[in-house]
Formats: C-alpha cells, structure tokens, sequence
C-alpha cells in the first residue's frame, strides 16, 4: 500500500516543522488525483512544496540578509542544520568571534538563527542551510 510510504516520504521532508507540513500536505492534496495520496504523489508535493518553500519562506528570511550577514550564514550552512561552532565559523571567514558579534545578533534578532548553548548558533527553521546551498548568487 503506498499511503505509509507518500506519509513517510512527507513527514520527512517536513523535518519535524509544522508549517512546513502544511505546505508538503497542500501540495499532496493538489498533486493527487485520487482519495489516497501515493507516493508518486508525495514525490511531486515535496519537489512542489520546496520551491514554494523556496520562493516564500526561506526566500524572505535571505532577503532581510545583508551582504556580510549572508556570507555568515553560508558559513553556518556548511554544517547543515546542525549547531555551528562560532570560532568555526569566525575561522571559515578570516574574522575574529568579536568581529562577527554584530553580525551573530542581527541574525538572532531577525529571527534567522539562535544560540542553543554558549559558542553555537544555529538555523531557526530546519532546511535553512539546504536552501543556501541552492542559492547561486546574492
């Protein structure tokens, strides 16, 4: 029966966000043509709710970005959406943590990114870091 696996397939890609499976599940809804949602369907809902994703919600977050404030979260992006070290990233970029401090709070105050323990930060929302690995320019 593929409904376990399209739910499968749509709780994964929703990485634990609520918002985010609204977004996957409309896309089922609509890609489906059927009462149950296969998994053909889950497919062409998370490669549909990504760009949605894409072009909405990340999208607006990297637009608030200033040029330095991008150049920190492809640093941070590197580590995927797991915690990044600040004296990593500080190192990845040539800076000092000092120097990146300002940076490191306008982030955290656009709500871009936290500090889940002393000396790490990381993405608010979960696929922050693949969507910077999908950008090609600023």
């Amino acid at each position: 029966m593929p409904y376990p696996d399209a739910l499968s397939l749509l709780l994964s890609a929703a990485n634990g966000y609520p918002f985010f499976l609204q977004v996957y599940g409309r896309a089922a809804w609509e890609a489906s043509s059927e009462k149950i949602i296969s998994a053909d369907d889950a497919h062409v809902a998370v490669r549909h709710g990504t760009n949605d994703l894409d072009h909405g919600f990340f999208e607006a977050r990297w637009q608030r970005a200033t040029n330095a404030e991008r150049l920190y979260l492809r640093a941070m992006a590197q580590d995927s959406d797991t915690p990044s070290s600040t004296g990593e990233i500080a190192e990845r970029l040539g800076k000092s943590t000092s120097k990146l401090a300002v940076i490191r709070s306008r982030l955290i105050d656009k709500g871009v990114v936290y500090a889940p323990e002393y000396g790490s930060i990381q993405f608010t929302v979960p696929g922050m870091a693949a969507f910077i690995g999908r950008q090609t320019e600023d």
